[in-house]
């Protein structure tokens, strides 16, 4: 049987507490907290951590039954860039990005406490990430995401212009109009 999406969202949420870490989910349950839910398969965390710190949630994560199944940059002075973890199977692999940009930094300090006490990445920071994704599935997010009330424009315009992907959003906002 798998375990629960929202289930593994509170465990989350539990961990980075405990463990002390600021983080944000992002990805496709970031964006089902503010648009109509659709399936996404995995759990996308971005989190500010030192080697150590991660190392603490990691630890946390796996007393819960999730082993690691991929890393990337493992032996980097600032730690491992990407970590996936997975349990049983039909359970969402948690996908750990260690944040070490400004950006990822800014998705974290703007999160807001969601359903279950998650940290969710504003629709802003969404939005920008998924500029810079740029797969079809974030296309298709963004139609929604910029279609929300409220937003706040010049962060967005700001930012996409020193990610260099503010043709991008000019153009899914012209799509969206």
């Amino acid at each position: 049987m798998s375990a629960d999406p929202d289930d593994v969202l509170a465990l989350i949420a539990a961990t980075f507490a405990a463990a002390g870490l600021p983080y944000a989910l992002i990805g496709g349950h970031a964006v089902n907290a503010w648009l109509e839910p659709r399936f996404t398969a995995d759990i996308d965390v971005t989190v500010a951590a030192d080697p150590a710190s991660l190392a603490r949630a990691r630890a946390a994560l796996e007393a819960a039954g999730y082993r690691v199944t991929h890393e990337h940059g493992a032996d980097l002075p600032s730690g491992p860039d990407f970590v996936r973890l997975g349990r049983a199977p039909g359970d969402p692999p948690i996908e750990l990005q260690a944040a070490k940009t400004s950006l990822q930094d800014d998705v974290i300090a703007r999160a807001r406490r969601g359903a279950r006490g998650v940290a969710t990445a504003t629709p802003e920071d969404l939005i920008l990430l998924k500029l810079i994704a740029h797969r079809p599935k974030d296309l298709a997010d963004l139609a929604g995401l910029v279609a929300l009330s409220g937003l706040d424009w010049g962060y967005i315009e700001e930012r996409a212009a020193a990610w260099d992907v503010l043709d991008r959003l000019v153009r899914v906002r012209a799509a969206s109009s």
